[in-house]
């Protein structure tokens, strides 16, 4: 399973993704800025993290800047976004809310804030990793997925695939 599978439950966006790599380090792709600077975010995206405080509680503010000029209008465009930590359980599952924020890390009202569970588990062909995005309703998840959460998603696990299997 190199694609990843994607389904609606509820006001939960569910994403799910094998990886030929340890969970370990699937794990810590997610959890060290070093790693998350490598592949978070789509294709033709460059990430910088601005802060990232890796514990319950903790705070990872990051900036996306598209570096793509065939993107067109969304070259130039930077990204802004602000994570809150919520429980983490060492290589096997990060709980997090997620949020579009500006440089400051204020949170953008305008935009839905969801909640992240990653989980990280062992199979016999490497790592499944599946990722529940919770929203606080169904207009909120319509609206994500409007603005290409599924897509850019999926492009990203690209990046992570490619980044893991080195």
């Amino acid at each position: 399973m190199s694609t990843v599978k994607s389904h609606i439950k509820g006001t939960t966006l569910i994403m799910e993704r094998l990886f030929k790599a340890p969970r370990q380090l699937v794990f810590e792709a997610f959890s060290t800025p070093a790693h998350l600077e490598k592949w978070w975010g789509p294709s033709g995206w460059e990430t910088k993290v601005y802060s990232f405080d890796f514990k319950p509680g903790g705070i990872w503010h990051y900036c996306m800047t598209c570096v793509d000029k065939e993107q067109g209008d969304f070259y130039g465009m930077e990204s802004w976004g602000k994570s809150t930590f919520i429980d983490i359980d060492p290589y096997s599952q990060i709980v997090y809310t997620d949020a579009f924020s500006d440089a400051d890390g204020h949170v953008n009202p305008d935009l839905p804030v969801m909640t992240i569970t990653n989980e990280f588990l062992d199979t016999s062909e490497g790592t499944l990793f599946i990722s529940r995005s919770e929203f606080p309703n169904e207009e909120a998840l319509q609206q994500v997925v409007e603005m290409g959460a599924v897509e850019g998603f999926t492009s990203q696990l690209d990046r992570l695939e490619a980044s893991v299997s080195q």
